[in-house]
Protein backbone atom coordinates (compact mmCIF):
# COMPACT_ATOMS: atom_id res chain seq x y z
CA UNK A 1 0.00 0.00 0.00
CA UNK A 2 2.95 2.16 1.15
CA UNK A 3 4.96 1.79 -2.29
CA UNK A 4 1.18 2.14 -4.45
CA UNK A 5 0.74 5.48 -2.78
CA UNK A 6 4.60 6.72 -3.68
CA UNK A 7 3.93 4.92 -6.76
CA UNK A 8 0.76 7.55 -7.52
CA UNK A 9 2.56 10.45 -6.21
CA UNK A 10 5.56 9.99 -8.37
CA UNK A 11 2.85 10.21 -11.72
CA UNK A 12 1.24 12.98 -9.59
CA UNK A 13 4.39 14.90 -9.72
CA UNK A 14 5.51 14.07 -13.00
CA UNK A 15 1.56 15.13 -14.82
CA UNK A 16 2.09 18.45 -13.08
CA UNK A 17 6.17 19.28 -14.45
CA UNK A 18 3.98 18.79 -18.07
CA UNK A 19 0.87 20.48 -17.26
CA UNK A 20 1.40 23.44 -14.88
CA UNK A 21 -2.09 24.93 -14.03
CA UNK A 22 -3.09 28.42 -12.12
CA UNK A 23 -5.95 29.65 -11.38
CA UNK A 24 -6.42 33.37 -10.02
CA UNK A 25 -9.07 35.02 -7.59
CA UNK A 26 -8.92 38.64 -8.85
CA UNK A 27 -11.55 41.43 -8.21
CA UNK A 28 -12.58 45.70 -7.62
CA UNK A 29 -14.91 46.96 -4.93
CA UNK A 30 -15.57 50.25 -5.85
CA UNK A 31 -18.54 52.54 -3.81
CA UNK A 32 -18.99 56.12 -2.84
CA UNK A 33 -21.32 59.12 -2.65
CA UNK A 34 -22.43 61.38 -5.72
CA UNK A 35 -24.94 64.37 -5.98
CA UNK A 36 -26.30 64.12 -10.03
CA UNK A 37 -27.93 67.41 -10.38
CA UNK A 38 -29.90 70.16 -8.77
CA UNK A 39 -32.77 69.40 -6.73
CA UNK A 40 -31.46 65.59 -6.78
CA UNK A 41 -30.48 64.12 -3.53
CA UNK A 42 -27.39 62.92 -2.28
CA UNK A 43 -26.51 58.84 -3.21
CA UNK A 44 -24.28 56.22 -2.70
CA UNK A 45 -23.40 54.85 -5.79
CA UNK A 46 -21.17 51.73 -6.96
CA UNK A 47 -18.61 51.30 -9.92
CA UNK A 48 -18.17 54.96 -11.01
CA UNK A 49 -14.20 54.44 -11.14
CA UNK A 50 -13.98 51.05 -11.74
CA UNK A 51 -16.27 48.30 -12.27
CA UNK A 52 -16.76 46.15 -8.99
CA UNK A 53 -16.52 42.64 -9.61
CA UNK A 54 -14.99 39.09 -8.92
CA UNK A 55 -12.70 37.19 -10.76
CA UNK A 56 -11.59 33.74 -11.41
CA UNK A 57 -8.93 33.71 -14.02
CA UNK A 58 -6.91 31.18 -14.79
CA UNK A 59 -4.18 29.46 -17.11
CA UNK A 60 -2.81 25.66 -18.18
CA UNK A 61 0.36 24.98 -19.89
CA UNK A 62 -0.61 22.31 -22.50
CA UNK A 63 3.42 21.94 -23.52
CA UNK A 64 5.17 22.87 -26.84
CA UNK A 65 4.08 26.96 -26.03
CA UNK A 66 0.39 26.15 -26.18
CA UNK A 67 -1.90 27.66 -23.30
CA UNK A 68 -5.55 27.31 -21.94
CA UNK A 69 -6.95 29.76 -20.78
CA UNK A 70 -10.08 31.08 -19.35
CA UNK A 71 -12.00 33.90 -16.85
CA UNK A 72 -15.02 34.09 -15.86
CA UNK A 73 -15.74 37.85 -14.27
CA UNK A 74 -19.27 38.95 -12.22
CA UNK A 75 -19.66 42.75 -11.54
CA UNK A 76 -21.83 43.80 -8.59
CA UNK A 77 -23.26 46.91 -6.83
CA UNK A 78 -21.29 47.45 -3.45
CA UNK A 79 -23.83 49.73 -2.01
CA UNK A 80 -26.58 47.76 -2.36
CA UNK A 81 -25.40 44.11 -3.12
CA UNK A 82 -27.16 43.90 -6.69
CA UNK A 83 -25.92 42.45 -9.26
CA UNK A 84 -25.26 45.01 -12.76
CA UNK A 85 -27.09 42.94 -14.92
CA UNK A 86 -29.50 40.26 -15.68
CA UNK A 87 -26.64 37.79 -16.91
CA UNK A 88 -26.00 36.97 -13.64
CA UNK A 89 -22.52 35.21 -13.43
CA UNK A 90 -20.29 35.83 -16.11
CA UNK A 91 -21.98 39.25 -16.70
CA UNK A 92 -18.47 40.92 -16.94
CA UNK A 93 -17.22 38.98 -19.48
CA UNK A 94 -15.86 35.11 -19.68
CA UNK A 95 -14.49 32.99 -22.24
CA UNK A 96 -12.50 29.55 -22.58
CA UNK A 97 -9.46 29.81 -25.21
CA UNK A 98 -5.79 28.60 -26.31
CA UNK A 99 -2.92 30.91 -26.36
CA UNK A 100 0.12 30.57 -27.92
CA UNK A 101 2.73 30.99 -31.09
CA UNK A 102 -0.37 31.35 -33.47
CA UNK A 103 -2.14 34.10 -31.35
CA UNK A 104 -5.31 33.43 -29.21
CA UNK A 105 -8.42 32.09 -29.92
CA UNK A 106 -11.25 32.59 -27.27
CA UNK A 107 -14.73 31.93 -26.76
CA UNK A 108 -17.80 32.81 -24.95
CA UNK A 109 -18.88 36.68 -23.77
CA UNK A 110 -15.40 38.87 -24.24
CA UNK A 111 -14.84 42.03 -24.56
CA UNK A 112 -16.49 43.17 -28.12
CA UNK A 113 -13.35 44.44 -30.17
CA UNK A 114 -15.39 47.39 -30.10
CA UNK A 115 -14.81 48.41 -27.01
CA UNK A 116 -11.96 46.90 -26.60
CA UNK A 117 -10.00 49.28 -29.30
CA UNK A 118 -11.35 52.58 -28.10
CA UNK A 119 -8.82 54.89 -26.09
CA UNK A 120 -10.66 56.68 -23.04
CA UNK A 121 -9.10 58.54 -20.59
CA UNK A 122 -11.59 57.32 -17.70
CA UNK A 123 -13.49 54.46 -19.45
CA UNK A 124 -17.56 54.85 -19.11
CA UNK A 125 -17.20 56.08 -15.32
CA UNK A 126 -17.61 59.54 -13.95
CA UNK A 127 -21.05 60.94 -12.65
CA UNK A 128 -24.18 58.77 -13.00
CA UNK A 129 -26.24 59.70 -16.22
CA UNK A 130 -23.97 62.19 -17.43
CA UNK A 131 -22.70 60.22 -20.06
CA UNK A 132 -26.12 59.61 -21.76
CA UNK A 133 -25.09 61.37 -24.86
CA UNK A 134 -21.52 60.72 -25.23
CA UNK A 135 -19.77 58.48 -27.69
CA UNK A 136 -19.32 56.03 -25.22
CA UNK A 137 -23.43 55.15 -25.52
CA UNK A 138 -24.22 53.32 -28.69
CA UNK A 139 -25.74 55.04 -31.70
CA UNK A 140 -27.73 52.64 -32.84
CA UNK A 141 -28.75 49.34 -30.89
CA UNK A 142 -27.41 46.28 -31.65
CA UNK A 143 -24.22 48.23 -33.41
CA UNK A 144 -21.42 47.76 -30.82
CA UNK A 145 -23.64 48.73 -28.00
CA UNK A 146 -22.39 46.37 -24.93
CA UNK A 147 -19.05 46.33 -23.69
CA UNK A 148 -19.04 42.36 -23.98
CA UNK A 149 -20.70 40.34 -26.36
CA UNK A 150 -22.64 37.42 -26.55
CA UNK A 151 -22.13 33.92 -28.74
CA UNK A 152 -18.41 35.45 -29.62
CA UNK A 153 -15.69 33.88 -31.00
CA UNK A 154 -12.44 35.77 -31.54
CA UNK A 155 -8.64 35.54 -33.10
CA UNK A 156 -6.35 37.63 -32.32
CA UNK A 157 -2.95 36.57 -33.77
CA UNK A 158 0.31 37.61 -33.01
CA UNK A 159 1.88 40.55 -32.59
CA UNK A 160 4.11 41.75 -35.26
CA UNK A 161 6.35 44.57 -34.76
CA UNK A 162 3.13 45.96 -32.94
CA UNK A 163 0.84 45.34 -35.42
CA UNK A 164 -1.48 42.96 -34.61
CA UNK A 165 -5.39 41.92 -36.60
CA UNK A 166 -8.21 40.98 -34.61
CA UNK A 167 -11.22 39.68 -35.95
CA UNK A 168 -14.79 38.28 -34.40
CA UNK A 169 -17.83 36.63 -34.99
CA UNK A 170 -21.26 36.56 -33.35
CA UNK A 171 -23.81 34.29 -34.66
CA UNK A 172 -27.19 35.70 -34.35
CA UNK A 173 -28.62 32.33 -33.60
CA UNK A 174 -32.05 34.12 -35.27
CA UNK A 175 -33.44 33.33 -38.77
CA UNK A 176 -33.30 36.09 -40.94
CA UNK A 177 -31.15 38.24 -38.51
CA UNK A 178 -28.05 39.48 -39.57
CA UNK A 179 -25.00 37.70 -37.67
CA UNK A 180 -21.85 39.91 -35.73
CA UNK A 181 -18.86 40.39 -37.14
CA UNK A 182 -16.03 42.30 -36.11
CA UNK A 183 -12.18 43.37 -37.18
CA UNK A 184 -9.92 45.54 -35.35
CA UNK A 185 -6.33 46.25 -36.91
CA UNK A 186 -4.39 48.07 -34.01
CA UNK A 187 -0.50 48.99 -33.60
CA UNK A 188 1.29 49.59 -30.10
CA UNK A 189 5.05 50.22 -30.03
CA UNK A 190 6.66 52.66 -27.55
CA UNK A 191 4.49 56.27 -26.43
CA UNK A 192 1.56 55.48 -29.65
CA UNK A 193 -1.30 53.06 -29.54
CA UNK A 194 -3.33 53.33 -32.84
CA UNK A 195 -6.61 51.08 -34.25
CA UNK A 196 -8.76 51.17 -37.01
CA UNK A 197 -12.18 48.99 -36.26
CA UNK A 198 -15.32 48.12 -38.18
CA UNK A 199 -17.62 46.26 -36.36
CA UNK A 200 -21.66 44.89 -37.07
CA UNK A 201 -23.61 43.57 -33.98
CA UNK A 202 -25.70 40.65 -34.49
CA UNK A 203 -28.83 41.05 -34.55
CA UNK A 204 -31.86 40.63 -32.08
CA UNK A 205 -35.73 39.61 -32.44
CA UNK A 206 -37.62 42.69 -33.59
CA UNK A 207 -38.11 45.36 -35.68
CA UNK A 208 -35.70 44.92 -38.90
CA UNK A 209 -33.53 47.98 -37.69
CA UNK A 210 -32.25 45.34 -35.04
CA UNK A 211 -32.08 42.32 -37.36
CA UNK A 212 -29.95 44.13 -39.61
CA UNK A 213 -27.95 46.90 -37.74
CA UNK A 214 -25.58 49.22 -39.12
CA UNK A 215 -21.85 49.00 -38.68
CA UNK A 216 -19.83 51.29 -36.96
CA UNK A 217 -16.40 52.52 -38.31
CA UNK A 218 -14.54 53.59 -35.35
CA UNK A 219 -10.43 55.34 -35.34
CA UNK A 220 -9.02 55.31 -32.09
CA UNK A 221 -5.61 56.50 -30.84
CA UNK A 222 -3.01 57.43 -27.24
CA UNK A 223 0.22 58.98 -27.22
CA UNK A 224 2.13 59.37 -24.10
CA UNK A 225 3.95 62.20 -23.64
CA UNK A 226 5.41 61.22 -20.09
CA UNK A 227 3.89 64.72 -18.74
CA UNK A 228 0.60 63.47 -20.32
CA UNK A 229 -0.96 60.89 -22.19
CA UNK A 230 -3.82 62.13 -24.85
CA UNK A 231 -6.73 60.34 -26.35
CA UNK A 232 -8.76 59.91 -29.22
CA UNK A 233 -12.15 57.86 -30.00
CA UNK A 234 -14.07 58.95 -32.98
CA UNK A 235 -17.50 56.95 -34.15
CA UNK A 236 -19.20 56.68 -37.21
CA UNK A 237 -22.26 54.50 -37.64
CA UNK A 238 -23.69 54.55 -41.56
CA UNK A 239 -26.90 54.32 -42.63
CA UNK A 240 -30.05 56.44 -42.06
CA UNK A 241 -30.08 55.67 -38.86
CA UNK A 242 -26.72 56.89 -37.87
CA UNK A 243 -24.43 59.12 -36.82
CA UNK A 244 -21.04 60.10 -35.03
CA UNK A 245 -19.32 61.06 -31.97
CA UNK A 246 -16.34 61.30 -30.88
CA UNK A 247 -13.87 61.87 -27.02
CA UNK A 248 -10.85 63.54 -26.29
CA UNK A 249 -8.96 62.86 -23.40
CA UNK A 250 -5.85 63.83 -21.35
CA UNK A 251 -4.35 62.08 -18.00
CA UNK A 252 -1.11 63.34 -16.36
CA UNK A 253 0.57 62.42 -13.19
CA UNK A 254 -0.11 64.96 -10.28
CA UNK A 255 1.12 64.89 -6.64
CA UNK A 256 0.33 60.84 -5.48
CA UNK A 257 -2.34 60.60 -7.99
CA UNK A 258 -3.32 61.61 -11.61
CA UNK A 259 -5.27 63.75 -13.09
CA UNK A 260 -8.01 63.22 -15.65
CA UNK A 261 -10.53 65.15 -18.04
CA UNK A 262 -12.34 63.96 -20.92
CA UNK A 263 -14.68 65.85 -23.61
CA UNK A 264 -17.58 63.34 -25.61
CA UNK A 265 -19.69 64.70 -28.27
CA UNK A 266 -22.27 62.84 -30.49
CA UNK A 267 -24.45 63.58 -33.38
CA UNK A 268 -27.14 61.39 -34.66
CA UNK A 269 -28.52 61.76 -37.96
CA UNK A 270 -32.46 60.88 -37.61
CA UNK A 271 -33.16 62.64 -34.96
CA UNK A 272 -31.17 65.27 -32.64
CA UNK A 273 -32.89 63.67 -28.97
CA UNK A 274 -29.01 62.32 -27.34
CA UNK A 275 -26.83 64.55 -28.83
CA UNK A 276 -24.85 66.72 -26.79
CA UNK A 277 -21.77 67.05 -25.01
CA UNK A 278 -20.04 65.61 -21.59
CA UNK A 279 -17.50 66.89 -19.60
CA UNK A 280 -15.91 65.34 -16.99
CA UNK A 281 -12.71 66.16 -14.54
CA UNK A 282 -11.41 63.56 -11.92
CA UNK A 283 -8.78 63.02 -9.35
CA UNK A 284 -7.50 59.65 -8.18
CA UNK A 285 -5.30 59.83 -5.27
CA UNK A 286 -2.85 56.65 -5.10
CA UNK A 287 -3.02 55.55 -1.31
CA UNK A 288 -1.51 52.32 -2.24
CA UNK A 289 -0.99 50.42 -5.50
CA UNK A 290 -4.24 48.70 -4.82
CA UNK A 291 -6.18 51.27 -2.99
CA UNK A 292 -7.49 55.07 -4.34
CA UNK A 293 -10.10 57.67 -3.33
CA UNK A 294 -11.19 60.13 -6.34
CA UNK A 295 -13.08 62.99 -7.00
CA UNK A 296 -15.00 63.84 -10.37
CA UNK A 297 -17.60 66.47 -11.80
CA UNK A 298 -19.33 66.09 -14.84
CA UNK A 299 -20.80 68.87 -17.02
CA UNK A 300 -23.83 67.85 -19.48
CA UNK A 301 -25.41 69.82 -22.08
CA UNK A 302 -27.50 68.48 -24.34
CA UNK A 303 -28.53 70.46 -28.06
CA UNK A 304 -32.09 69.20 -27.55
CA UNK A 305 -34.51 71.66 -25.65
CA UNK A 306 -36.45 69.05 -24.12
CA UNK A 307 -33.88 66.63 -23.35
CA UNK A 308 -33.86 65.35 -19.88
CA UNK A 309 -30.72 63.94 -17.74
CA UNK A 310 -31.35 60.35 -17.89
CA UNK A 311 -31.73 58.35 -14.83
CA UNK A 312 -34.28 58.03 -11.67
CA UNK A 313 -35.34 61.73 -10.51
CA UNK A 314 -34.11 63.52 -13.91
CA UNK A 315 -35.50 66.74 -13.87
CA UNK A 316 -36.30 67.50 -17.39
CA UNK A 317 -33.56 70.05 -17.91
CA UNK A 318 -31.01 69.68 -21.18
CA UNK A 319 -28.24 70.61 -19.16
CA UNK A 320 -27.05 69.75 -15.40
CA UNK A 321 -24.19 69.79 -13.44
CA UNK A 322 -22.84 66.69 -10.71
CA UNK A 323 -20.07 65.20 -8.71
CA UNK A 324 -18.81 62.33 -6.91
CA UNK A 325 -16.39 61.04 -4.69
CA UNK A 326 -15.16 57.66 -3.66
CA UNK A 327 -12.97 54.56 -2.30
CA UNK A 328 -11.85 52.15 -4.54
CA UNK A 329 -10.05 49.00 -3.67
CA UNK A 330 -8.22 46.02 -6.34
CA UNK A 331 -7.33 42.98 -4.83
Amino acid sequence: MKKTLIALAAVAATSASFAQSTVTLSGTLDVGLEKRWSGDEMRMTSNRNGTSNWTLSGAEDLGGGLKAVFQVSTSFNVDDGTVTSTNGLGNNGMFVGLTGGFGTLRAGRPVNTLYGNAMFANGTKGVSAHDSNSVLVPLVANAGNSVYVANAVQYHTPRFGGLQVQVEYAPSELSGADDGYGLAVRYDAGPLAVSLTNYQGAGTAGSPATLSPDSVTQLAAAYDFGVAKLFLTYRDQSGPAGGNGYALGVTAPVGPGSLYASYQTRDLDATATDDGSTMIIGYKYLLSKRTQAYVNVARRDSSYASATVSGAGGNGASSSTGFGFGLQHNF
